[in-house]
C-alpha cells in the first residue's frame, strides 16, 4: 500500500489518537487531584474568610464574589480534565465507529446484489433502508467528529494558557489556604 492509502490513513489516525490518549492518561490523574485540592482550598480560605454568612445583601454579594473567584482555577481544571477524559476515549470511539461504518457499508452492498429480494420493488426498498441506515451511521461520525472537533478548538493556546495561570493559581491557593488556616488555628 501507497503512503497514501485510506488504509495508511486510518493506521495514523488512530495511532495518533492512541499517543494523545496515553499523553492524557499520564495529565488525568494529576489534573484530577489539583482540580480537587484547588476546589478544597478555595472553599477552606472562603469558610475563613466569611464563615458565617451575614444576613445584609452586599455583604453576601462580596461572599458570592469571593467564592466564584477562588474557585475559579478549579472550574478551568475542570473543564482541562473533562477535555483529557474526552480524548482517552477517542481510540476505542473511533475504532466503534469505523467498524460499524464498515458493516453498514458492506451490508449495504450486499443488499443490492443479494436474491433475497424478490424483484425491482423488493431490491430498492433494500437499497433505500440500507441507505437510510448508512444516513444514520454516518451522522453518528459527524457527531463524533463535531464534538472532538469543538474539543480541539477548545483546547486552543489561548485555553491552554488558562489553563496554567489556573495550576499556578491553584498551586499558590492551596499552601496559602492551608497557612491561613494554621495562623486562624494558632488565634
Amino acid at each position: 500500500m501507497t503512503a497514501s492509502s485510506p488504509d495508511s490513513a486510518d493506521g495514523r489516525l488512530v495511532q495518533t489518537a492512541h499517543t494523545v490518549a496515553a499523553l492524557a492518561h499520564q495529565l488525568s490523574r494529576g489534573v484530577a487531584v489539583l482540580t480537587v485540592m484547588s476546589a478544597a482550598a478555595g472553599l477552606l480560605l472562603w469558610s475563613l474568610l466569611w464563615w458565617p454568612p451575614s444576613s445584609t445583601l452586599s455583604p453576601l454579594i462580596g461572599a458570592s464574589l469571593t467564592l466564584g473567584l477562588l474557585l475559579a482555577p478549579a472550574a478551568v481544571l475542570a473543564l482541562f480534565y473533562q477535555g483529557l477524559r474526552d480524548l482517552l476515549a477517542l481510540p476505542d470511539r473511533i475504532a466503534s465507529h469505523t467498524r460499524r461504518t464498515v458493516d453498514q457499508s458492506t451490508e449495504a452492498a450486499r443488499s443490492v446484489v443479494d436474491d433475497r429480494y424478490m424483484g425491482v420493488l423488493g431490491r430498492t426498498w433494500g437499497v433505500v433502508t440500507q441507505i437510510w441506515q448508512l444516513r444514520t451511521v454516518l451522522l453518528d461520525n459527524r457527531d463524533l467528529l463535531l464534538r472532538y472537533g469543538l474539543l480541539f478548538r477548545f483546547l486552543n493556546p489561548g485555553f491552554l494558557l488558562l489553563v496554567v495561570g489556573a495550576t499556578i493559581l491553584s498551586l499558590l491557593l492551596i499552601p496559602l489556604s492551608l497557612l491561613t488556616a494554621l495562623v486562624v488555628s494558632l488565634l
